[in-house]
């Protein structure tokens, strides 16, 4: 359980998915940017205890995982209903958001919701920009980070991150918000709950 009145040391952003979820950690101390995928394959029989097994292991991965980077803020995508009427993953993917929120306000983290426009916004300056654009700016922005076939995913998160960054001011992104990126930042919701005290601030 986290104690909101004690600093955090991170801004974690995530890219909710059932089968390759981003999750991005940024040290509001030192500038750094940690990123992880938490993969998880569709269940090899289609029975309701093989989808309920998946999605608790899933839910309780990312949960513990984003609580141990010592969270002051965790930024989360948030759903998306503009789908085909086909998709019976759709129930599937709201529990999986709602379920993860659950866990991360339960502990004690502050969660602020973002739309994808915004975390595009921030990325490229245009909020409707596409998924190369934003993995362009990612290897442009973090040449160090990791790359790899989850690519999408991981930059995903860390712009997501990157936003609760620019959200706190912290002077620590790679990049100045400014023009048309401040727009991101226009029409933010409150978060859950305070965000717990940056620990960039209180050095």
């Amino acid at each position: 359980m986290l104690n909101p009145a004690t600093p955090g040391r991170t801004v974690v952003g995530l890219d909710l998915s059932l089968t390759g979820a981003g999750i991005a950690a940024f040290d509001l101390v030192t500038g750094a940017l940690s990123t992880a995928v938490h993969r998880s394959p569709a269940p090899k029989v289609d029975t309701l205890g093989a989808h309920v097994a998946r999605h608790r292991a899933l839910v309780d991965g990312i949960v513990q995982q984003t609580i141990a980077c010592d969270p002051a803020l965790v930024v989360v995508e948030g759903l998306r209903f503009s789908v085909s009427a086909q998709d019976s993953s759709l129930s599937r993917r709201g529990f999986l958001w709602w379920a993860v929120v659950e866990g991360l306000v339960s502990a004690g983290a502050p969660v602020l919701e973002v739309t994808p426009s915004q975390i595009k916004q921030l990325a490229t300056g245009k909020g409707n920009a596409s998924k190369n654009m934003i993995v362009a700016e990612y290897a442009l922005r973090w040449p160090d980070a990791t790359r790899d076939k989850n690519v999408e995913d991981r930059a995903d998160a860390a712009f997501a991150a990157a936003l609760g960054v620019a959200y706190l001011r912290a002077p620590v992104l790679p990049f100045k918000v400014t023009g048309t990126r401040r727009k991101a930042l226009a029409k933010l919701p409150a978060p859950s709950s305070p965000p717990r005290i940056a620990a960039a601030e209180a050095a």
